[in-house]
């Protein structure tokens, strides 16, 4: 429709198609969001766009499963870094397409890492310490992000997804989906996140010893009760929703404060309390210097709804 050719004009034309003005806004904002953030084509196994402040980044290996393959998670930190530093993306929201949120890790990279050859212990070592590390850093990528990463989870969340979505900020899922610390019922110990944040994200060190030991399926009613998810919707679709309603309304706060609030709930997380406090205290020396708590307090005393500006792009210097 003409409105996209000029996104800036005001919407009497478009009333003419039956277009009320918060929709023309609506339609606005997302024209304009596209238009800043061309770079997210060309990932071949993800999917992603930028809309109302919110980075949709959606696994789209549907043929493998979304299996954690070496293409995909490439693919994956490309986009994550992208958006950490568009200063039109103010929240992340994690997805997948498809029936199967990840199958986890693709099996058939392990094959390989486990053929004997002449190699020394020492080197071999070396080897499998280097891809370990790699996988690591992939998963803490989500961890990372300078903006807060909401998961929404449906389907088979097995091994290596259930791995990310504990490095991510909040989690929902749908009724359907199964999840499971799968890897020692093939062999190893995970080794790229879950046995270190999981007890961390629910508060239950037997519950968390119970899913590693056995690798055993559990459900989304579980997964609710012991804190693993924050709310369980009736479909794929709806999780989805929820979880770009929820990166909406943290978009419309200060890009400033969610991003030193993050900040700082992750550094606590390891700290003391003492520590955290001291962080928190440096952080925002600085950040009170900024436009933001004004504009904030404005808006509280006028009961409306604060404007605040993005993050500057980060230099490539």
């Amino acid at each position: 429709a003409f409105w996209f050719a000029s996104p800036a004009r005001p919407p009497t034309c478009a009333r003419a198609f039956g277009l009320p003005r918060t929709a023309w806004r609506l339609r606005r904002s997302r024209v304009l969001a596209c238009m800043a953030s061309p770079d997210y084509a060309g990932l071949g196994l993800v999917r992603a766009g930028v809309a109302d402040g919110v980075g949709h980044l959606r696994l789209a290996a549907e043929k493998t499963k979304n299996a954690l393959s070496a293409q995909m998670r490439a693919d994956v930190c490309t986009c994550l870094a992208r958006m950490g530093e568009d200063p039109e993306v103010r929240c992340v929201v994690l997805s997948a397409e498809g029936g199967v949120f990840s199958a986890g890790i693709d099996l058939h990279e392990l094959q390989p890492l486990t053929h004997p050859d002449s190699v020394d212990p020492g080197r071999k070592a070396s080897k499998l310490g280097a891809f370990i590390q790699a996988f690591q850093d992939f998963v803490s990528a989500f961890e990372r992000c300078p903006k807060p990463v909401v998961c929404a989870v449906h389907g088979p969340c097995i091994g290596g997804g259930l791995n990310v979505i504990t490095a991510c900020d909040m989690r929902v899922c749908s009724a359907d989906t199964v999840f499971s610390l799968r890897e020692a019922r093939v062999g190893l110990a995970a080794d790229v996140g879950a046995l270190q944040r999981l007890p961390k994200v629910v508060g239950c060190d037997s519950w968390v010893r119970d899913l590693a030991y056995t690798g055993r399926d559990f459900g989304a009613e579980e997964a609710l009760r012991f804190g693993l998810v924050q709310e369980v919707l009736e479909t794929p679709a709806a999780a989805v929703e929820r979880a770009l309603a929820l990166g909406r309304q943290i978009a419309a706060n200060s890009p400033l404060a969610v991003a030193a609030t993050k900040a700082s709930l992750n550094f606590s997380r390891d700290h003391s309390v003492a520590d955290g406090l001291q962080h928190v205290l440096l952080l925002n020396s600085v950040n009170l210097q900024a436009p933001d708590l004004g504009i904030g307090v404005q808006s509280a005393l006028k009961k409306a709804a604060g404007t605040y500006p993005n993050m500057p792009a980060r230099s490539r210097l």
